[in-house]
């Protein structure tokens, strides 16, 4: 109980050291770097929880409680980017928000941004004595920028929970999360933290942010800069340093810049599960350039029990979970607005070495449930510091992801019989759409020991510049998942992205 006591106490000193030394000046990365290394020198510190009555409210009385527009942070500047704070609430003991302690960077230092009940207003829902509005803290924030209209402000980027922050483009709505970090994800997963943020002030008449933040967990620390440019895409060029603690030998199942999204079920899913809407899902497909150049699609699919697909790689060009599918009649929903949802590309920037991009997919319970995550994971892990950087693009279209042509739809025929499904691609994009329905055009498909190709048949749709191709697969009585994947060629030469499936029986 001493030893715990001497190792809370020498945390508690570390980090007044840290505030009152970001008070006398301007914190640079470089020190939040230094912060991040001392602090991995330390014991782990279990977060303190939010006081009970706070952590008692429910959705609705959290949502009650709301920061007062007058306090924004650089409204009276008449700034670009302004920020507005979460309330530290709700949750229950298990799942509440953890409080964060934030600071404003300016020419003349840091500050710390001072909690107070008064900057927020607290609505006929919640029921909290002044003493508990007192004990409440900041969970995160809000930045705003004008993206869809000039002179008006646009929620672009949210920070709250753990590493998670999610991001937005212009005319889009809330779908897909990154996070700063993912380690365990396939085993007993740790969720490190963002404890402590910089907001530099931005000038006046600027198109980009810079904000810093420190990151804690079990088994490691970091420091992270994120530059955030709004706009038609959204741009955040991101940089990290992470230290595994002082006892830890190698962090193994780490994830450089991590994806998390929700698919319920789509155009490959056997039914709708008793739902009125066709499709339901916040991102489609994972999408990945590999080192070599090829580009590869894997659409995101149902099943009852976890998916997990490894894609080893050295130095990957780029990854994302996209949201393909934009057309509104395939979902039929005007309140979630599926087909507004953000999609999100991961480009390195330098070489990330060996590893391998992994994608998870849990199985759905309900429409609000996160069951999807992809990242980088690095061959070997994490055994000291490690810096690296890479750029989070967030958009609706992009020309370029893919360069070549593109899988526009899966769809597969579950009525055959059990061992047997057959599958229809849809192409369309880059070289096809100068091509002639005679035009030799082949498809290249792959199919694993454990299925048997049949039937295969291409063409180009009637009166479009889109292909489509079909084809049979007949799995073992063994049940194990086949893996498949198909490509167009003219002359040898891909025309298409590479799609890439797994059925699973």
């Amino acid at each position: 109980m001493k030893t715990h006591l001497v190792f809370a106490l020498m945390t508690f000193a570390l980090l007044a050291f840290v505030i009152s030394q970001s008070n006398r000046k301007t914190v640079t990365f470089d020190r939040v770097i230094g912060i991040a290394s001392d602090l991995s020198h330390e014991p782990y510190r279990v977060p303190a929880k939010i006081p009970a009555p706070l952590r008692a409210l429910n959705y609705d009385q959290v949502r009650d409680i709301r920061y007062r527009e007058d306090e924004t942070l650089w409204r009276k500047e008449g700034l670009p980017f302004q920020a507005r704070f979460f309330f530290a609430a709700g949750g229950g003991d298990n799942h509440s928000p953890m409080p964060v302690t934030v600071f404003k960077v300016d020419r003349d230092g840091a500050g710390e941004l001072r909690f107070s009940p008064d900057q927020f207003t607290f609505g006929p829902l919640v029921k909290l004595s002044p003493e508990d509005q007192a004990a409440g803290r900041y969970s995160g924030f809000r930045l705003y920028y004008p993206v869809n209209k000039p002179g008006q402000l646009d929620e672009v980027l949210v920070f709250q929970g753990a590493s998670y922050f999610r991001a937005l483009a212009k005319s889009q709505q809330y779908g897909l999360s990154a996070r700063g970090i993912a380690v365990d994800t396939l085993g007993k997963e740790d969720f490190p933290s963002f404890t402590m943020f910089w907001l530099v002030r931005p000038a006046p008449g600027a198109s980009e942010m810079t904000l810093y933040a420190l990151l804690e967990g079990r088994d490691v620390t970091g420091a992270y800069e994120f530059r955030v440019a709004p706009g038609d895409e959204t741009k955040i060029r991101v940089r990290a340093v992470l230290f595994p603690r002082t006892g830890t030998k190698t962090v193994k199942d780490v994830g450089y810049a991590p994806l998390t999204s929700m698919f319920w079920y789509g155009e490959n899913t056997s039914n709708t599960f008793g739902g009125w809407r066709p499709e339901v899902h916040d991102s489609d497909g994972l999408q990945i350039q590999r080192g070599n150049g090829e580009w590869l699609w894997h659409p995101l699919s149902f099943a009852p029990q976890r998916q997990v697909n490894v894609f080893i790689d050295k130095n990957p060009k780029g990854f994302g979970l996209f949201q393909r599918d934009r057309d509104f009649s395939h979902y039929q929903d005007l309140e979630a607005n599926y087909h507004l949802r953000p999609s999100a590309w991961v480009q390195p920037d330098g070489d990330w070495g060996a590893g391998e991009v992994v994608l998870m997919q849990n199985p759905p319970t309900k429409e609000y449930q996160d069951n999807v995550v992809a990242y980088w994971r690095p061959k070997g892990g994490l055994t000291d510091r490690a810096d690296f950087a890479y750029s989070l693009d967030v958009f609706t279209q992009s020309a370029n992801l893919p360069s070549l042509g593109a899988c526009q739809s899966t769809r597969i025929d579950y009525q055959e019989k059990p061992n047997y499904r057959f599958f229809v691609l849809t192409f369309a994009g880059g070289d096809l759409a100068n091509l002639a329905a005679d035009a030799n055009v082949q498809p290249d498909i792959w199919i694993d020991e454990k299925g048997v190709l049949s039937n295969v048949s291409l063409q180009q749709v009637p009166g479009t510049k889109m292909w489509q191709v079909s084809f049979g697969v007949t799995a073992s009585e063994a049940g194990n998942p086949v893996e498949m994947r198909c490509t167009l060629r003219r002359d040898g030469k891909p025309l298409t992205e590479t799609w890439s499936y797994t059925w699973v029986k």
